[in-house]
């Protein structure tokens, strides 16, 4: 508690003043204050009641937030994120392959699971295959896999090597040959598949082998690189070779100047005399029609002693000769027929179909994988 006088009596530098025909609730200046000011001297500071308040209360609410703070046991700040201060640092993280990710094992009722609908999806079809453990490398891996070594009977198409992949990979391999690949293959070649080069099939990776690319299909066993066809005649037809190149034309040559723009030089001021010179001959015979001392040529239409000249004989046109017809398709051209077809067809039994023109990448074989799009299938 402060003083009963200096509550009731204010210092005297703090005392208000009301001037004439203001307020009375307007403070007025000290001019005392502005004499002091203009001297360069400081106000002597005297303690207020509202000066002494804010300080006890700031004191009070510090005490209580400090004991409060030592009875709760506040928690100490966090620790700083390593990967900030790494990253502050210039230190350059290395990024996780597939492979070194940790493996967690499939659980027995989802290699149950995946077997039953396997044999369920394999029931009706004539494929050569046998069940292989459940794969599982990090991030990879497929809980029923097969190796598949043949499809079809008549002719069996033989997978060299035999491919790891899923059964619905196989499934979709089997109606790609049966539906697709073998009738484009007589019609063309006039002799059905029997082998197919296994360019790729299970490969624990990335896409491209990046090391921060999404996860390949070929890491889940859904994925079957294709780069050869083989026929019973024993033609052979790598994707390379047949598929269609765009070849790119040669600039044409920039065009010769027109000699009527270019500028007379020296050397063909004869060539010009004589041009000039015939002109002048020319406008001679227009003018004996007019002059009366120049006697006109004779007309052969008009004067009965000139004979006519002889019209010129025009040769009789032979007739039209009978169309050839068109040139046979070269084994080359039946080639390149017949792998742009069946790279066409197989947009419509897989998820995706990247061949040459995708990229650089699959410039010599055909990516075929099984990989569930939402709208409709990757097809490059």
């Amino acid at each position: 508690m402060l003083p009963p006088s200096i509550a009731a009596k204010p210092p005297e530098g703090l005392r208000r003043e009301v001037r004439p025909g203001k307020a009375p609730r307007q403070l007025a200046l000290n001019p005392r204050n502005h004499k002091l000011c203009k001297k360069g001297k400081s106000l002597p500071i005297k303690p207020t009641r509202s000066l002494v308040c804010g300080l006890a209360i700031a004191i009070g609410l510090a005490s209580t937030g400090t004991a409060q703070a030592q009875a709760t046991g506040v928690p100490p700040q966090p620790d700083r994120n390593p990967l900030r201060v790494a990253k502050a640092r210039g230190a350059e993280t290395q990024p996780t392959l597939p492979g070194d990710a940790p493996t967690v094992a499939w659980s027995e009722q989802e290699v149950a699971a995946a077997r039953a609908d396997c044999a369920e999806i394999l029931a009706d079809l004539a494929v050569d295959y046998e069940s292989l453990p459940p794969l599982k490398e990090g991030a990879c891996g497929a809980p029923a896999p097969i190796l598949l070594k043949s499809i079809g009977t008549a002719p069996k198409v033989v997978i060299d090597p035999p491919a790891t992949v899923t059964c619905k990979l196989a499934r979709a391999l089997s109606v790609w040959l049966d539906r697709m690949v073998q009738p484009e293959a007589k019609a063309c070649l006039g002799s059905p598949v029997v082998k197919l080069a296994n360019a790729s099939s299970y490969v624990c990776r990335n896409r491209y082998n990046g090391t921060d690319t999404p996860l390949s299909e070929h890491g889940l066993a859904n994925a079957l690189d294709v780069s050869e066809f083989v026929f019973q005649s024993g033609q052979k037809l790598t994707v390379l070779a047949s598929w269609p190149r765009v070849m790119v034309a040669d600039a044409p040559p920039d065009p010769l100047p027109n000699p009527v723009r270019v500028p007379a030089s020296p050397e063909i001021t004869g060539s010009t005399a004589r041009v000039e010179r015939m002109a002048g001959l020319t406008a001679m015979a227009t003018d004996a029609k007019s002059n009366p001392f120049v006697l006109p040529r004779a007309n052969a239409k008009t004067n009965p002693f000139v004979l006519p000249a002889a019209a010129p004989k025009v040769p009789l046109s032979k007739p039209p000769a009978e169309a050839t017809p068109p040139e046979t398709e070269t084994a080359s051209e039946r080639k390149t027929k017949f792998v742009t077809k069946v790279h066409r067809d197989a947009c419509n039994a897989f998820g995706t179909v990247l061949g040459p023109n995708s990229n650089d990448a699959h410039k010599d074989h055909f990516h075929l994988d099984m990989k569930a799009r939402r709208h409709k299938a990757i097809c490059e």
